[in-house]
């Protein structure tokens, strides 16, 4: 009988029994969750046929599920979505044959996990917000409008480009502001790029697993150098998703 195939989560240090999930079916599928073992690596899967997966709600949120369950407890790099091996073999293959950069890498993120941080701009309308409070900006955009002739597109994208210079100095100005009020509690931080206009900062933090309480006391702080434009949303903690790159070979 063929065996069936085993979908990775990710990867930790071999752990004795693993009893964080040995009795949850939480993987996909509602599969019981466990580790295949290869000296010091231990790969978290739950059996699945091989296929492709589709990235659908009832596969992505117990994919995230288990790599949150086992944050919980164990540092681990976490795998994206849809990772299938053939078998117990090819797991025992991939863990031996990257073994060295798994074990650095996990190493490097022993005890730490990840917090994330967004920033927003609480205003209606940012365009609107940033005429308001920057004179050349609204001096460009009332002489182009001010005038007898419509604008040109070429005025119009003119326009654009600084507002777009506007933007993105307040967001290194206040970016700064926040990296140097954390910087007591953090070991790494990775800046990833806005989602949408009112985004004014999007960062993933990389703290030692016991420091949440003094990272959390460090965002109140950073939130009360604010004024009421502004929106926060912190998060985690995380897998350290941002901050692992494995490119593992087969």
């Amino acid at each position: 009988m063929q065996e069936n195939g085993k979908y990775l989560y990710g990867i930790v240090g071999a752990v004795d029994g693993f009893p964080a999930l040995r009795d949850g079916r939480i993987g996909i599928a509602e599969e019981k969750v466990y580790t295949i073992c290869y000296g010091d690596l231990a790969a978290v899967v739950s059996d699945h046929p091989v296929c492709k997966i589709q990235p659908l709600r009832q596969n992505l949120n117990p994919h995230h599920e288990v790599i949150k369950e086992v944050n919980k407890r164990y540092t681990i790099i976490p795998m994206t979505f849809g990772h299938i091996a053939k078998d117990t073999d090819d797991i025992l293959q991939v863990l031996k044959n990257n073994f060295s950069i798994i074990f650095q890498e996990l190493k490097k993120l022993e005890n730490k996990v990840e917090m994330g941080l967004k920033i927003f701009w609480d205003v209606d309308n940012v365009f609107e917000y940033f005429l308001k409070k920057d004179r050349e900006l609204e001096n460009y955009r009332d002489r182009l409008f001010g005038k007898a002739s419509k604008p040109t597109s070429e005025e119009k994208l003119e326009l654009g480009m600084l507002f777009a210079q506007k933007v993105n100095e307040e967001r290194q100005q206040h970016t700064n502001r926040v990296l140097k009020a954390l910087d007591h509690c953090i070991v790494d931080v990775r800046i990833n790029k806005p989602t949408d206009e009112k985004m004014m900062l999007n960062a993933a933090f990389l703290i030692e697993r016991d420091k949440g309480k003094e990272y959390e006391e460090g965002v109140y702080r950073v939130a009360n150098l604010f004024d009421g434009h502004f929106t926060f949303d912190y998060n985690g903690p995380w897998a350290p998703y941002n901050f692992t790159e494995l490119r593992l070979k087969a």
